[in-house]
């Protein structure tokens, strides 16, 4: 299995109970007001922007969410913010941002970053999928990148929110990027930002086809898992769940510590060093096992139900926990050509591995957002599928009958 490690957006939920209005100030620290400010409720659909006076209005759902506020050259504001007690009225100040600082500190950006990293960025920032191939970014000469030789890390950094024009869902999406992180050891990667989704405009049959690719998007997604536990619904909707552990490939530690005993240098000719092996039977075998992953998979027989992983952590949230990893297996559908094509001998079955990559719970919200997502860490396919081209709004709801098509597979 490819060790590709995905890390979510940063979210969180927005359930749709009651609204109350909003309305606010955004200034610089002069007290001068910063018009044409991007105001919205994280990873979602919901926001505006600033008039001439810096001032805006936005209806707020009832629940616990991000209100986010960007505006170029300055640094993002985050507030986490409920609707109950909520104040009718904030005003808010922007900091200035801090563009030279970082340069002196970390060091100057490589020269000509986007040809040389571009491609690597969108393949795992917008992935690989069908829908990606209609995805572009708008404005992509604002992304900068670093690849640090010691850390053998690359890092990507956005001078203003990136605009991607999704046309397989039918959304343009902003995105305020804070951290992309890549290590080429590990193949860890870490991206997290706040994006906010706007619909495009149009014609009837367009949108026939956004809001169909949307409903195969959700199906067996991140998001539609997460509502699915939060409901203790994960197996009437098609999803399988079992126990996994990682043990240890004792014997390719073994046969590590005898192919490194069993070398041995021969100069040439012309005075140069080559390694040979002094076996070459044992040096086949030696290349079979090294070839192999460093950890066997053990997976459980049994099925869990939801209420083995999840838990009440309160009368709106609940808590997802689990040792060791988990394997969730969607059942309603097959893994997309472009997934296998890239990963053949991972076969057909939409299959991903979880775990906690802190050992505490989880908190997922009634919308399928959850908190924090540098707490779940995925492999396999949803490693490979959750990217922004497959990505959708918390406030995003698919057909009412889709629940009861997978029931009934």
């Amino acid at each position: 299995m490819r060790r590709f490690i995905f890390f979510a957006l940063l979210a969180y939920s927005i359930p749709v109970l009651s609204q109350k209005s909003l309305m606010g100030l955004v200034t610089d620290e002069e007290n001068k007001p910063i018009p044409g400010a991007s105001v919205f409720l994280n990873n979602t659909s919901l926001g505006t922007r600033t008039n001439e006076d810096g001032k805006f209005e936005l209806l707020i759902p009832a629940g616990k969410f991000d209100l986010i506020i960007s505006s170029v050259g300055y640094e993002t504001f985050n507030k986490t913010i409920t609707t109950h007690g909520l104040q009718d009225f904030i005003s808010i100040k922007l900091k200035i941002k801090e563009k030279e600082l970082d340069e002196v500190i970390v060091g100057p950006y490589e020269k000509d970053g986007w040809e040389k990293w571009g491609t690597f960025f969108l393949q795992s920032f917008i992935g690989t999928s069908a829908n990606a191939t209609q995805c572009r970014i708008k404005n992509s000469k604002v992304i900068k990148f670093r690849n640090s030789k010691k850390k053998n890390e690359l890092t990507a950094y956005a001078s203003e929110p990136l605009v991607i024009e999704n046309k397989a869902l039918g959304y343009t999406i902003h995105y305020q990027l804070e951290t992309f992180k890549y290590n080429f050891g590990t193949h860890f990667l870490l991206y997290e930002g706040y994006p906010f989704f706007e619909n495009m405009k149009g014609n009837s049959g367009k949108k026939v086809k956004w809001e169909n690719r949307r409903s195969e998007a959700y199906s067996g997604s991140v998001l539609h898992f997460m509502r699915c536990v939060y409901r203790n619904r994960i197996i009437q909707e098609g999803f399988e769940v079992h126990p996994l552990q990682k043990i240890p490939n004792l014997e390719k530690r073994r046969v590590k510590m005898v192919y490194e005993r069993n070398m041995k240098r021969i100069e040439t000719a012309n005075g140069k060093s080559v390694i040979s092996i002094i076996n070459q039977d044992s040096a086949d075998y030696y290349d079979r096992v090294l070839k192999q992953e460093d950890h066997i998979d053990v997976v459980g027989k049994n099925i869990l139900p939801g209420d083995s992983i999840a838990y009440a952590a309160d009368s709106v949230t609940a808590g997802l926990y689990f040792e060791n990893y988990l394997l969730v297996i969607y059942k309603n559908k097959k893994v997309p050509f472009e997934y296998l094509k890239e990963f053949p001998e991972e076969g057909v079955s939409m299959m991903s591995q979880i775990s906690l990559q802190n050992n505490r719970p989880v908190v997922i919200e009634l919308n399928g957002s959850y908190y924090d997502p540098a707490d779940l860490v995925s492999l396999g396919y949803w490693a490979w599928s959750e990217k922004m081209a497959t990505m959708l709004p918390f406030d995003y709801q698919p057909p009412a009958r889709q629940p009861e098509k997978s029931q009934q597979k």
